[in-house]
């Protein structure tokens, strides 16, 4: 999963991850028989090789075919309800909130847009470049991208080190990038979620845990993503509540268009995307 600590540097899920700075703050019914629960923390071991990853067949089901559902649609929009903690360095957290918006057509177009506590932001790709706004500055920043969205997160990711809020349920698919890295997965019951009855389930990774809630249809779509990051003692949280997909959206062309005040200067990508990481 890709993800980032207090959204400026949080990284891996890679849900999941997940879930992100400031743009960058802008991705099973189930018995307890079925479920695999980490050990203890003082559970003692006999050899210090890592343990195979241990994920209930239900979790990881479920995981796969939400996965399906999301990563093989052509379009889809949604929107998300977002807090996260920044932590000071007293170690006190502080929370924050944000709306994300979110539409995609495959294969070369997306639209990220970002309102929240920490400022506004925008994102655009039209499968040529990728373009940040952030509204507070009179600077935008623009870079060549692939020709395809998978493609161009990639670039995001590992060569502008810029990670999209929740990117991984961008991707064709969001099973191999939310499932990577996970060594103990189990089923947490299920609950209601904004009207939808949704699967909960409990991830373990090396830097981070994360829960995730899925709807049980008929559209198999995340309903609620919680990252805690452990690579920090005060263990600050993000946390996305989804809600409006649509899989068959009227998209206008012009949405993928960059669309700034006159007078906006062009930058670097990377000097934009680390400005609003810095806040």
């Amino acid at each position: 999963m890709k993800m980032d600590p207090d959204l400026d540097a949080m990284r891996n899920v890679r849900i999941v991850s997940s879930v992100v700075s400031a743009i960058a703050a802008l991705a099973l019914n189930w018995q307890a028989t079925a479920q695999t629960a980490p050990p203890s923390p003082g559970t003692p071991r006999t050899s210090t090789a890592m343990p195979a990853p241990q994920v209930a067949e239900a979790a990881d089901r479920l995981l796969k075919q939400m996965g399906a559902y999301v990563g093989s649609a052509d379009q889809f929009t949604f929107r998300a309800a977002i807090t996260f903690d920044h932590v000071l360095p007293s170690g006190q957290k502080v929370q924050f909130a944000a709306n994300e918006n979110v539409a995609l057509q495959r294969p070369d177009r997306l639209y990220v847009e970002w309102t929240g506590d920490l400022g506004d932001r925008q994102f655009w790709y039209d499968g040529k470049k990728v373009t940040i706004y952030d509204s507070d500055t009179i600077f935008y920043g623009t870079d060549t991208a692939p020709p395809a969205i998978d493609g161009m997160l990639d670039k995001l990711v590992n060569h502008l080190n810029f990670t999209p809020p929740l990117v991984d349920f961008l991707y064709s698919d969001p099973y191999k990038s939310l499932r990577g890295a996970i060594q103990y997965g189990f089923s947490t019951g299920e609950t209601q979620i904004n009207g939808r009855s949704c699967q909960g389930f409990a991830f373990v990774e090396k830097h981070i845990d994360w829960q995730m809630w899925i709807d049980t249809g008929p559209q198999l779509v995340p309903c609620k993503l919680v990252i805690t990051y452990k690579n920090n003692q005060s263990f600050p949280q993000f946390s996305a509540v989804f809600s409006d997909w649509n899989f068959a959206p009227r998209i206008a062309p012009s949405l993928f268009t960059p669309d700034m005040p006159a007078g906006m200067q062009a930058i670097s990508f990377a000097t934009v995307s680390a400005n609003a990481r810095s806040r």
